[in-house]
């Protein structure tokens, strides 16, 4: 059982996070749900051992987790960056891992398995698209037997299918007795396995309850059987068009998206397209999958930031990490609220 006690995170001198008293016991599912800046990443950060609190406790079955290295074992973390080597093998990153916690060998094979990625094992997590990463950061998280399972933002950068494939393997480690503790931005997707809803705002909870609307999550065969053909197996893509062609992006491979002359342009590393939407409708088809307004005409990909470069006390900009450097305008507003995003 994880007993929250007396919580609180004070950083230059305010309380960014307080939480008086929260237990999850096993099997039990927490979405965690709530703005920007609500301090959902600080909590699993904390939770996780990484992040000293200013005051309170973190118990695991009556073990600190800041202070004996036993308890923070049996706490297995997803987190917003999938943290992978690239330059190893699906297999290897998994087996590495493995190794550390001195688990069986085919306990790799088989959680490649359960995330769908056996046949993309021998392949270079570089390689890998950012839908087959996340799966692939996921699956570490399902190595071993956790007491407690974190994860942030863990939809993000993924397609249905995977978060399907994800519900119904955080309902599974969960009906094992594991207790979990996610966070997201709405409920669209977990609300319909949670088992609890932590709302968060301003660091603080606001409400703490039961999910009612509750559903199990199919397995497989029954996924097959009462879904519609129409509505299974449909990958997100943006449409772009390119000349003659209408080009499908995967939203991970996209660095950003601009608005000039009433066309809104996609932007990869290797070419552009005219999307047939608006700024606005674009940036409300991929909420939750890592993109920020970093001005009014710019709508870029964080996973593709390489660093925030001040020019003046108000003038910033964007330094992305393709071969060209691509630099967006960042406005000054914008820059307050990635910072309180990002808690640079």
């Amino acid at each position: 059982m994880l007993q929250i006690c007396r919580l609180e995170k004070v950083i230059e001198g305010r309380s960014v996070l307080a939480i008086e008293q929260l237990e999850l016991h096993p099997g039990e599912i927490y979405a965690a749900v709530g703005p920007m800046g609500s301090s959902k990443t600080l909590l699993i950060q904390i939770l996780a051992g990484m992040v000293l609190p200013s005051g309170g406790r973190v118990l695991l079955d009556n073990q600190d987790v800041h202070h004996i290295l036993k308890a923070r074992a049996s706490i297995h973390t997803l987190f917003e960056e999938d943290l992978l080597y690239e330059r190893l093998t699906a297999h290897a990153n998994l087996d590495m891992y493995r190794s550390l916690r001195k688990l069986p060998r085919q306990s790799v094979d088989t959680v490649l398995d359960l995330v769908g990625l056996s046949d993309q094992a021998r392949t270079r997590a570089a390689k890998l698209s950012a839908t087959a990463q996340r799966r692939l950061s996921f699956a570490r998280t399902l190595l071993g037997r956790p007491a407690l399972l974190l994860l942030d933002l863990p939809v993000l950068r993924t397609d249905m299918d995977t978060r399907t494939i994800f519900a119904r393997l955080i309902t599974q480690v969960a009906s094992e007795g594991t207790a979990v503790l996610l966070t997201c931005e709405d409920l669209s997707w977990a609300g319909k396995f949670c088992t609890h809803i932590l709302e968060l705002n301003g660091g603080r909870v606001i409400d703490c309850r039961r999910n009612e609307q509750i559903q199990e999550a199919p397995s497989e065969e029954e996924a097959a059987v009462t879904t519609p053909a129409s509505e299974r197996h449909v990958p997100y893509k943006v449409p772009a068009r390119k000349e003659d062609r209408i080009i499908f992006f995967d939203p991970g491979d996209i660095l950003y998206a601009t608005s000039s002359d009433g066309r809104v342009m996609l932007r990869t590393a290797t070419e552009e397209a005219t999307a047939n939407l608006t700024l606005q409708e674009l940036e409300n088809r991929l909420l939750g999958r890592g993109f920020f307004k970093a001005h009014r005409a710019y709508l870029v990909n964080l996973q593709h930031i390489k660093a925030v470069i001040q020019y003046t006390r108000n003038s910033y900009t964007l330094l992305l990490n393709d071969e060209q450097e691509t630099m967006i305008p960042l406005s000054k507003q914008c820059e307050k609220e990635l910072q309180a995003l990002l808690n640079y």
